[in-house]
């Protein structure tokens, strides 16, 4: 396959000859070469690229798309389609997102590139299931407004439905927070009111039948076992804390987002799940009762979130490996309302802990009630990655001598003291392969 850009024009009657397929294993390096060397953003992060097409005529390729996960949230996407935010939630699985599109050309090249969208959009929904077991029913892509008309997306059917908030730091498309025309594509016919009814079951959608446990029994007996190290703060005790507790566990696993989302959880569940959690029988029959909402309500309100975490953490420790790589990663919420800290396996994203508090400014202060949440010897020889903001000396020291773990933090030229102590230091070390 040659991928080098075109130099002539191809006659209108060879476009019927354009032909797509997936990428060959073979073919990744050269075709993500040529998003490097010729698309403006880039080639992206091989991470993203879920699913790669290239467009050839012969043996000459014509051009390269690139399809990653859908953006999680999109005002105009939502008002288009018509979702709140649980439907977005529990549909987003079935957009799929137009990473990268290049025109291999040096030349215009009239049609090719509708072409092209035209194809990638027949061709999409069925090699996106067989990779990834659910067919897509909408595509999503952005423009640069300030680059380029959407002109090619438009004759391919994609319809302009507004602008990204250009607030976002993720996603390839908010690059210099500048907004970008956002463009959908469905994948079938009348697909928008079956992705925007709650009620109508889609095909390939994971829905948690009633009664179904996210876990296997013995897995929630564990977890119930470990709840019971939480101490009960109340004086009334109708429902084992130990069961509610491990009841709000697994509901979150499964989705649940609210007091009411756990309330129709355990709702949901057959008085022997009930019972095998840890919640009282009663005569006669059996009878198992679920907790009301305001008791939900209550517990939550009592129960200090810091001993719930501390006890979910060392269970959680004890039942999987801990990445050897962990970054911090600290977000301000809500213009200054709460501050969260997670430590995650940067290569996914999957919080390992987190830490909370109202205001802004206190990324420190959780890191270190992370790390003494943690058991003394869980982080040996582990890596603990994090930005400025952690190069602190005091939480270097507890990372280092107490956790045993590897500490790496970037310095800014605003910390002239810490700069220039490690300059100094570094300036002793002899450099790699000297003599």
């Amino acid at each position: 396959m040659k991928v080098e850009p075109l130099t002539k024009e191809i006659p209108p009657h060879l476009l019927r000859e354009v032909r797509l397929e997936p990428w060959a294993e073979s073919e990744q390096a050269a075709l993500m070469a040529a998003l490097e060397a010729h698309h403006y953003l880039g080639a992206p992060d091989p991470r993203q690229c879920l699913l790669g097409q290239v467009a050839k005529l012969g043996e000459q390729a014509v051009g390269i798309l690139v399809w990653t996960h859908a953006a999680r949230t999109l005002r105009a996407r939502e008002q288009f389609v018509g979702w709140d935010a649980r439907t977005r939630q529990k549909r987003l699985g079935y957009v799929v997102q137009n990473n990268r599109f290049l025109v291999l050309s040096e030349v215009r090249q009239p049609n090719l590139a509708s072409r092209i969208l035209g194809l990638a959009a027949q061709a999409l929904p069925a090699q996106w299931e067989e990779g990834f077991g659910i067919r897509p029913m909408l595509a999503e892509s952005f423009v640069d407004v300030e680059r380029y008309a959407g002109t090619c997306y438009k004759a391919a059917g994609w319809i302009e439905v507004g602008e990204t908030s250009g607030r976002g730091h993720n996603d390839y498309y908010q690059d210099h927070l500048q907004p970008k025309a956002l463009w959908l594509k469905e994948l079938a016919a009348g697909v928008l009111p079956r992705l925007r009814d709650p009620l109508q079951p889609l095909a390939g959608e994971q829905r948690r039948a009633p009664g179904a446990l996210p876990v296997s029994a013995k897995l929630a007996e564990s977890l119930a076992e470990a709840m019971g190290r939480v101490s009960d703060p109340r004086k009334r005790r109708e429902f084992p804390l130990r069961a509610m507790l491990t009841a709000v566990v697994l509901a979150l696993a499964c989705g649940a987002r609210t007091v009411s989302d756990i309330f129709r959880f355990v709702q949901d569940l057959r008085p022997a799940q009930r019972r095998a959690l840890g919640f009282r029988s009663y005569p006669p029959a059996g009878r198992c009762p679920p907790p009301g909402e305001g008791c939900w309500r209550d517990v939550l309100r009592r129960v200090p979130r810091q001993s719930i975490a501390e006890v979910f953490l060392a269970w959680r420790l004890q039942q999987g490996h801990v990445p050897a790589l962990l970054a911090f990663d600290g977000k301000t919420l809500d213009d200054g309302l709460v501050t969260l800290v997670s430590l995650v396996d940067p290569r996914d994203g999957t919080a390992l802990a987190q830490a909370a508090c109202p205001g802004k400014g206190h990324e420190n202060r959780l890191a270190h009630e992370i790390l003494g949440a943690i058991p003394v010897g869980t982080l040996d020889a582990k890596m603990l990655v994090g930005d400025a903001l952690y190069a602190d000396r005091t939480l270097l020291r507890e990372i280092v001598q107490d956790h045993g773990a590897v500490g790496l933090v970037q310095l800014k030229n605003n910390q002239p003291n810490a700069v220039d102590r490690s300059n100094a230091l570094l300036a002793q070390i002899d450099p790699p392969f000297s003599t």
